[in-house]
């Protein structure tokens, strides 16, 4: 790539980095709902951090954001976010959990949470089972000339299947409540 083109692909690049960072540019800060943004931030579980991202994105323009609106907002989406489905969706996708939700009535999100991610980790298990079963296939079939190895690589073959049958089992009871 020619100096130019690369200096010019270095400044693009910082350019996004620089402005991925700000929450709102000026018009937002300037028309702000702040009620809005805070309902939104909470429907889409962000943490209270949130809003000093968006205070320090205003204030590069001299707005200060209003917090009690956006705090009543964001409780009120926060109510949409945490729930047990939420946290089940959540956990299942293998995502962290943000931390968003209040103790007590995020009791419910965070048991969803666990549910969830009980699952994502029982797959995970589950695929990497299966990968060791196709490889211990592969091998068998590739043929083993060593009668002892080839024993071992079928107790292993057996061992694999009975564990991916036990997960799979696990998995379609967690699933089942």
């Amino acid at each position: 790539m020619p100096m130019p083109a690369l200096r010019i692909a270095s400044s693009v690049l910082l350019l996004a980095l620089v402005s991925g960072c700000a929450t709102l540019d000026k018009d937002e800060c300037l028309r702000a709902d702040w009620y809005a943004i805070g309902l939104e931030d909470g429907a889409r579980g962000l943490p209270l951090e949130r809003a000093g991202d968006h205070r320090r994105a205003c204030a590069e323009h001299g707005v200060t954001p209003k917090i009690e609106p956006y705090l009543a907002g964001r409780n009120e989406g926060l109510k949409s976010y945490c729930t047990y489905e939420k946290g089940f969706s959540v956990g299942r996708a293998g995502q962290s959990s943000s931390g968003a939700c209040p103790a007590g009535p995020g009791a419910n999100f965070a048991v969803g949470f666990q549910r969830g991610r009980e699952i994502y980790d029982l797959r995970h298990r589950l695929d990497t089972v299966n990968e060791q079963i196709r490889k211990t296939r592969g091998a068998l079939s590739a043929g083993i000339p060593n009668a002892r190895a080839r024993a071992d690589e079928v107790e292993r073959l057996e061992s694999l299947s009975r564990e991916a049958e036990q997960l799979e089992q696990k998995i379609a009871a967690l699933e089942r409540r």
